[in-house]
């Protein structure tokens, strides 16, 4: 199904607090990286999240003062762009490629759907019998991942690409509980989280149709969010007294644990080429959800393709 979007485009020259927050990461035993953090909130919101960036552009999704949800596009240069999918009572952002094409997801008051926005043009993604589903990422060839549940509501994780739907489900899944993909670059890595045979929840990247288990070190569950060209892998993980932390993977580094400064939990969602990440935060003060993008703060970085 294909629908003609609408676009309420609210600018704004504050369109990031003007609080830059600077943490160092830091795991016992492992490497340190250094990022710059800036706070994100939709004029007038109740709780905002930043779900997904590219090397321009940033999206995600807010609360208004009725507890509504919708989506946002925020660009670097400043502006809000509120985003609706027509007759929706939700619309969540999750991510956008350079191109400006988006993969969300959308409630129309029944059930949920996965959508995937080029042109202005919104394509439902719902798998074939699917009784919901939910857009995750997408690359720049325009191909989305996500989940779904089937008939008698089991989840499955999806890939989708020019209409068709690819089932990719890790193997040795909890007999009830199914995956999600949330995660993809345009090496069609994709990551997301599982429920294992033993009930415990693990990231996972498929790469070249090999499946790896991701778990950050001493965690109680780990789900994995998003990818870059260059491989690096981000998320968020629950530790052992139950408190939440962003992380970021890499090849040279290793796993590196995430945390906002006077974050009650801080969650990761997506990182972009220039290793640039987005995610949400709890503030412990104001007891609100905030979204944030987080810049490395070394003045020279590798750039990725």
């Amino acid at each position: 199904m294909k629908t003609k979007l609408k676009l309420d485009h609210m600018t704004t020259k504050s369109m990031l607090a003007a609080l830059v927050l600077s943490l160092v990461l830091s795991v016992p035993g492992l490497a340190n990286a250094e990022f710059n953090f800036t706070t994100i909130d939709f004029p007038d919101s109740t709780g905002t999240a930043a779900n997904g960036n590219s090397n321009n552009q940033i999206v995600g999704d807010y609360n208004d003062s009725n507890a509504n949800t919708h989506g946002f596009i925020l660009g670097k240069k400043g502006g809000f762009k509120k985003i609706d999918v027509p007759a929706a009572t939700l619309t969540q952002l999750n991510g956008i490629n350079a191109k400006g094409q988006i993969a969300g997801t959308y409630h129309d008051g029944t059930r949920f759907h996965g959508f995937f926005l080029s042109n202005r043009v919104i394509t439902t993604l719902d798998p074939p019998g699917s009784s919901e589903s939910q857009g995750g990422f997408l690359n720049s060839r325009g191909e989305v991942v996500g989940g779904y549940r089937d008939a008698v509501g089991k989840r499955h994780a999806f890939f989708w690409r020019k209409g068709v739907f690819t089932t990719i489900d890790p193997p040795n899944l909890h007999a009830t509980l199914g995956p999600i993909a949330f995660g993809i670059n345009d090496r069609r890595q994709v990551v997301g989280t599982f429920v294992d045979v033993a009930g415990k929840r693990h990231g996972f990247l498929l790469s070249k149709g090999v499946y790896t288990t991701l778990d950050f070190p001493g965690a109680a569950f780990t789900i994995a969010e998003g990818i870059n060209n260059a491989g690096q892998i981000v998320g968020l993980y629950v530790d052992a007294n139950d408190n939440d932390h962003g992380f970021i993977l890499s090849k040279e580094v290793g796993y590196e644990e995430i945390n906002v400064p006077d974050a009650a939990w801080t969650h990761v969602y997506s990182i972009n080429a220039e290793g640039e990440i987005v995610g949400a935060y709890y503030g412990d003060v104001d007891g609100i959800t905030h979204g944030f993008v987080g810049k490395p703060s070394h003045e020279e970085h590798e750039e990725h393709n």
